[in-house]
């Protein structure tokens, strides 16, 4: 019987030259290269993310669940595969090499795209968005929200909602720019040609108010914008990251004080630090009890239209559920009282 070969090996063919016979010789690829894919699946790129935001393996085994050797074997496979090095072990902790950078900085933008298209594939199917952001302005308060919030989950235990705080340009900035798919209680005047469709919410009135310590709040007369001017403004700080800021209130003031939200200011202006512009039903507990006083301006801040306003073309289930919700005017109306 002849010799069986040797598996995973071929003998090369006979070329026979006259009465001699002689074995070519070739030259075969090693057969790991043979192997190598040259594919990444989506798994591969959430492991490198939880790696790089972890900062090491075993943080990423921990928020995947999994052993940190599962994690080391996993990268050498997928290093093996791609005939990459992606991570330097030189050190006392793996570190990521220029292609392994490189591989990441690409795969998250997949990784994006492809919650993008799960999220559309769960529209598609059930009419309901996998997630919805909320901008809520500083002129209205949140926690009245929290009842309607877990009617909401109730109604969308499917969908995740995100609410954050925006104040003066950052609501419709955040609205334009994707970071909400909703805006309560902004400005009327959005940003012209924007593409939104747009509801009235309440109208607000404001009054220059002051602490009852403050220098300005024995004045019963109308007090010159000249006057007010010399004194320190406590203002809310404008939020928008990409539009203009909005101009209204006190500009002219020589010293001012930003804050970063209603609370803050009126805690500033109860202090004596200065003097602002607040909705008057803000306050008016503390005028009621002597704290705050409000005073007689030459120039007074025009009432304000809130607004509630989304962008064109949405027909998502959870995004109409909310504007249904901000038509409810008695809703509405614990939002500003």
């Amino acid at each position: 019987m002849g010799r069986e070969p040797i598996e995973g090996c071929r003998a090369p063919p006979l070329i026979i030259f006259g009465r001699y016979v002689a074995r070519s010789r070739t030259v075969s690829t090693p057969p790991e290269k043979s192997r190598r894919q040259h594919r990444v699946a989506l798994d591969s790129l959430r492991l490198l993310d939880a790696i790089d935001r972890h900062g090491s393996f075993a943080g990423a085994a921990q928020e995947l669940h999994v052993v940190t050797s599962s994690i080391t074997h996993a990268i050498q496979n997928l290093e093996d595969n791609l005939g990459v090095v992606l991570f330097d072990r030189s050190g006392r902790r793996a570190r990521f090499t220029s292609k392994g950078r490189a591989l990441l900085e690409r795969g998250r933008s997949v990784l994006a795209q492809a919650a993008a298209f799960d999220e559309e594939v769960r529209r598609i199917a059930t009419g309901w968005e996998a997630s919805l952001a909320i901008a809520v302005d500083e002129v209205m308060r949140v926690t009245p929200m929290m009842a309607a919030v877990a009617e909401f989950i109730k109604a969308a235990p499917q969908t995740t909602l995100h609410i954050t705080r925006e104040a003066a340009a950052g609501s419709w900035d955040a609205l334009m720019s994707g970071r909400a798919d909703l805006i309560v209680g902004a400005p009327a005047d959005g940003p012209p040609g924007a593409g939104f469709e747009s509801l009235p919410l309440y109208k607000i009135d404001f009054g220059l108010v002051v602490a009852a310590h403050h220098p300005l709040a024995t004045r019963r007369d109308v007090i010159p914008n000249e006057e007010i001017a010399q004194h320190r403004a406590v203002l809310i700080g404008d939020t928008t990251r990409h539009l203009p800021h909005l101009q209204y209130g006190l500009l002219d003031n020589r010293l001012g004080l930003t804050v970063p939200d209603n609370a803050a200011k009126v805690e500033a202006l109860l202090l004596g630090l200065g003097c602002g512009f607040l909705p008057l039903r803000v306050a008016e507990p503390w005028v009621r009890s002597g704290q705050l006083v409000v005073l007689q301006v030459q120039t007074p801040h025009p009432p304000g239209q809130s607004t509630l306003a989304w962008r064109s073309g949405e027909t998502g289930r959870a995004l109409r559920w909310w504007i249904d919700k901000f038509a409810q005017e008695p809703f509405v109306q614990t939002l500003f009282s």
